[in-house]
């Protein structure tokens, strides 16, 4: 009987111990998520916002002041070289010339000729278009009043050949270069990328007001490719210029990179189902991470977020899985 209590109790004893030690391994796992370290190609790249316009465009002005007796064209209209635009009434004394005195002017027929009252006589001109387009903007009508200096009408090639005029930070610009490629976005045109190319950069920089303060900025000039309807002339747009491509790179994610107290960084990878403290050296920080230089050779699985591990710590991966680095 002795015999048969002490088998029992020897049973339970052991099966005890066995599920104690089952939750005390389940409770020393540690979930992870790993990120899988191959080489891939990646980009350096200058991203800045601008405005769309056509490739080609002219502002049409007058030789002076002037009444706009009669206009001939519309918004939208196809006009050829040379072809009459407006007719303009000007004092004979002053064609070809500004008057600075025109802007006290209330902008009517009657006021433009007491202004000159005495004895200039008026002349009538005819404004054509430089070259064949289209006409883009026009901002006067008949019986209109005009300024010196202040354009009467844009006319654009009357293709539909589109290009982004840039505003680059003076500290990014000598990142550019001519025939770089670029990727244009916009929210007017929101679910379309359009490719482009650095076509040209401004030799003079120029002040702007920003919301931050003042700063000294260069244009540049990025072509469009292929437009589509839905980019217009006159739309805001963001391009990111590649500046550089380099492969065979590997990436860390940077929370996976970790630096002990002498600054010497590491990552844990995983090696049979353990964390594994591997010393590493990082130089460049891409968008996606570190540059790891040494310390992985490639097509090691790291562990992404490391807080809960130590080197030689049980780890199982996470339900949702890997992640893989895309550089």
């Amino acid at each position: 009987m002795k015999k048969y209590v002490m088998l029992f109790t020897f049973t339970l004893i052991m099966a005890v111990g066995i599920l104690t030690w089952g939750i005390f391994s389940r409770n020393s796992v540690v979930p992870v998520s790993i990120v899988k370290v191959n080489p891939v190609t990646v980009e350096n790249s200058v991203t800045c916002s601008g405005r769309v316009e056509r490739v080609s465009m002219r502002n049409v002005y007058t030789p002076s002041a002037a009444f706009v007796s009669r206009v001939f064209v519309q918004l939208g209209d196809k006009v050829a070289q040379g072809q009459p635009l407006m007719e303009i009434q000007v004092p004979s004394a002053n064609t070809g010339a500004s008057d600075s005195s025109d802007s006290d002017s209330d902008g009517t027929y009657e006021s433009l000729l007491n202004q000159y009252s005495g004895q200039n006589q008026v002349t009538t001109k005819t404004i054509t278009s430089p070259y064949e387009g289209k006409i883009t903007s026009l901002s006067v009508t008949n019986q209109g009043y005009v300024q010196a200096g202040t354009p009467v009408a844009v006319i654009s090639d009357s293709s539909d050949m589109l290009q982004i005029r840039l505003s680059v930070n003076e500290s990014q610009i000598s990142e550019i270069k001519p025939g770089q490629k670029a990727v244009i976005t916009g929210v007017g045109f929101k679910n379309t990328a359009y490719a482009g190319t650095v076509k040209s950069i401004s030799s003079e920089a120029k002040q702007v007001v920003s919301t931050t303060g003042q700063e000294t900025v260069v244009e540049v000039i990025v072509s469009v490719e292929k437009p589509g309807s839905d980019i217009k002339p006159g739309y805001t747009a963001k391009a990111k210029i590649i500046t550089s491509q380099n492969q065979n790179v590997l990436i860390a994610p940077y929370d996976a990179v970790r630096a002990d107290k002498e600054g010497n960084e590491y990552v844990f990878t995983l090696k049979d189902k353990k964390a594994q403290k591997t010393p590493v050296i990082t130089k460049r920080e891409f968008d996606d991470g570190f540059e790891i230089t040494s310390g992985l050779s490639g097509n090691e699985e790291v562990i992404a977020n490391p807080d809960s591990v130590s080197n030689g710590t049980h780890v199982i991966l996470k339900e949702e899985g890997t992640v893989s680095s895309n550089g």
